[in-house]
């Protein structure tokens, strides 16, 4: 069977009142599971090469852990020439991509075999140039949780 590219509404915030989904590129695998084809620049607990099942809700669950890291960072109006600089920073130093800008949301993927201390070694810097702050919105058990900070498995291995 040929796998399809597609786009996919996966559930962003679960706070609120109404449904915030978020379209993200995806390869139909079969029954409602999805491949990402890109890191979330809103929803949690997701990176890019990640293997989900889709309720039509737009409720997930993960079924396999893609390798990667996740990390967003909000900043309004970051210049052409700023977002052009750390993507290829991120691209030349962690093998990784921008996978997404909108509205202040910046999504970025970087493969995990780079370790803690090296993406953030990376991050750190594009922290200065952007002057924001970033997150790694995938390696929390509860990432809709701020008070708990348990990792998942495969994050506590690393470094």
């Amino acid at each position: 069977m040929e796998h399809k590219l597609t786009w996919i509404k996966v559930l962003a915030d679960t706070s609120s009142q109404v449904a915030v989904l978020e379209e993200l590129p995806a390869e139909y695998l079969c029954d409602h599971k999805f491949k990402l084809c890109a890191s979330p620049g809103l929803t949690l607990g997701l990176a890019k090469g990640d293997t989900i099942r889709l309720h039509p809700s737009g409720e997930f669950e993960l079924i396999q852990h893609g390798g990667n890291f996740c990390i967003q960072i909000y900043k309004d109006q970051p210049s052409k020439e700023k977002i052009e600089l750390v993507e290829s920073i991120v691209k030349q130093e962690l093998s990784g991509s921008l996978d997404g800008f909108d509205n202040g949301s910046l999504a970025f993927t970087a493969p995990i075999s780079n370790g803690f201390r090296a993406t953030n070694h990376v991050f750190n810097q594009i922290r200065e140039l952007l002057e924001s702050e970033y997150y790694y919105s995938n390696i929390y058990k509860n990432p809709y949780d701020i008070e708990d900070e348990e990792l998942v498995s495969w994050a506590k291995d690393l470094d």
